[in-house]
């Protein structure tokens, strides 16, 4: 007895394209034996005949293109799915000067710290003019503000100091000795000011005494939540200093090389590297719920507007992230070599370190 033979549908086709493109963006597809021709759907709309390196126009969003290989006799494959998102024109920007890495907001102003200028400069939040420049001097770090902002400090990475701005007159009010190549700083935490230090320590500095609490790599970043004090080092972990015994706490959290930026969110710790990954660290377990691969090196990360918004050095983008999952919702363009970055209200402030520029986001 003759058993008829079942041809199956044709093999479905290899799709690559990369995940963040300007419009039109663009496919590459590589068909197997069998397929006579291509079809693609973008966001589901009406199929349509395509090359094997077809293009399509886009809105800022994200997108999904779904393509299958038909045969001779008209059977269709599964389908391969891509999902591609076209980055939002960048806002525009406001013009401080010199090479801005560092970026904080207290009382309605945006302290901004300028890199090798030297400069901090002060951005009025409402009319996002600049309001104020600070001659400080030096190759200038991390800047923070006060909560009642009755100051700005900024670190002297160059100097091995930290100054004091008053805010009313604008002017250095106070510089201190810190040593080695400070970095972030945090006023106010437990009557102090924290400062790390690119050397592997923090400093707390009181009123009236100070204390050094020795890590095991250089301090990038520092950020106060959950009643600790959170430090980003170069060797890629986060660790937690207890502020009251003033000593490190809990295991490290391991995430990747450089570790340049921490955010707090529901969910967890966000946490940005200059190696290029931003992970979700379970503070109580200090392991890493989840990675994501960023366009280039990370450096500045924010949360809000339910997002997370990491900084792309390399690419000009800020990217948005899914705060549970990691997943790419959107992307927005900036300023050269965006850097640190601030959720104030509904915006989002990000400094430009190549073009002297902070970009507001609307979030």
């Amino acid at each position: 007895m003759l058993v008829p033979l079942v041809v199956g549908t044709p093999p479905a086709p290899i799709v690559r394209a990369a995940p963040i493109q300007d419009s039109p963006i663009a496919l590459s597809i590589r068909t197997r034996a069998g397929t006579k021709r291509i079809t693609c759907v973008l966001d589901g709309h009406r199929a349509r005949t395509c090359e094997r390196n077809p293009t399509f126009k886009a809105r800022p969003g994200r997108h999904t293109v779904a393509v299958r290989a038909l045969d001779a006799r008209g059977r269709a494959s599964s389908a391969r799915r891509v999902t591609i998102v076209v980055p939002a024109r960048a806002p525009a920007a406001v013009r401080v000067g010199g090479e801005p890495v560092g970026i904080a907001a207290a009382d309605g102003v945006i302290w901004v710290s300028g890199g090798s200028s030297g400069t901090v400069t002060a951005v009025d939040a409402t009319t996002r003019r600049v309001a104020a420049s600070v001659q400080v001097g030096g190759q200038l770090g991390g800047v923070a503000a006060t909560a009642d902002g009755s100051a700005a400090w900024v670190s002297d990475f160059g100097g091995g100091s930290v100054v004091r701005i008053d805010p009313v007159h604008h002017t250095v009010a106070q510089r201190i000795a810190v040593g080695g190549q400070p970095t972030a700083l945090i006023p106010q935490l437990d009557g102090a000011l924290w400062v790390g230090n690119l050397e592997g320590y923090v400093d707390r500095i009181g009123p009236s005494s100070r204390t050094r609490i020795l890590l095991t790599s250089g301090v990038s970043v520092l950020l106060a939540t959950r009643g600790l004090l959170w430090a980003g080092l170069q060797n890629g972990s986060a660790v937690a200093v207890d502020p009251t015994t003033r000593t490190p706490t809990g295991s490290a959290a391991s995430v990747s090389r450089d570790v340049d930026a921490i955010a707090d969110s529901p969910g967890g710790l966000w946490v940005s590297t200059f190696g290029g990954t931003a992970a979700l660290v379970d503070p109580d377990t200090r392991l890493v719920k989840r990675r994501v691969k960023l366009p280039s090196r990370g450096s500045g990360i924010s949360v809000g507007g339910g997002s997370v918004w990491a900084s792309a050095y390399d690419s000009a983008l800020v990217v948005r992230l899914d705060p549970t999952t990691g997943a790419l919702l959107g992307a927005v363009h900036t300023g050269a070599q965006p850097r640190e970055s601030l959720v104030v209200g509904n915006t989002l402030w990000v400094c430009n370190q190549a073009d002297g520029t902070i970009t507001p986001i609307s979030l």
